[in-house]
């Protein structure tokens, strides 16, 4: 519960789930949005919990994919008069931020994982946490090429 990354994908969750009951939607697609919204935030628990630090790494993926199906959800309800402009517009700030923060994160224990020195006890939010003086640095949203570029979706 500690993790920022975690609290923000909670956070998230919890407003499009607000969202999702403002509108009668195609059961679905509200089956589809909340279980992405939910799972973003339970894989990175589930990484958590891992033993090793390459299956935490492997979870947050999971988690950065989750996001990804989430945000590709909420263009097509706000394209498809889902979602009004402005709530799109908040999920879709919200998604950036988690994503970016899942990246950072995950660009953390990668390097942890590369030098050893990874330590789930003595893990510090500080040592992830998305900051502007990485604006311009991380992806747009939580699509990322394989050689670590952002792709907008």
């Amino acid at each position: 519960r500690r993790l920022i990354a975690w609290q923000k994908s909670q956070a998230l969750a919890s407003s499009v789930y607000a969202a999702l009951r403002q509108k009668s939607l195609p059961r679905w697609l509200e089956d589809q949005v909340g279980r992405s919204a939910g799972s973003v935030h339970a894989n990175i628990a589930e990484g958590y919990t891992r033993s090793g630090l390459r299956d935490y790494l492997r979870f947050l993926d999971f988690a950065r994919s989750s996001l990804a199906e989430l945000e590709s959800h909420l263009y097509f309800m706000a394209n498809n008069d889902f979602l009004d402009g402005a709530t799109y517009t908040e999920l879709d700030k919200s998604c950036s931020d988690v994503g970016n923060i899942l990246v950072a994160l995950m660009r953390s224990l990668a390097a942890k994982l590369k030098d050893g020195s990874w330590n789930r006890l003595s893990e510090e939010a500080t040592d992830y946490l998305a900051t502007t003086e990485w604006e311009g640095l991380l992806p747009p949203s939580s699509f990322l090429l394989p050689g670590g570029e952002g792709q907008e979706g």
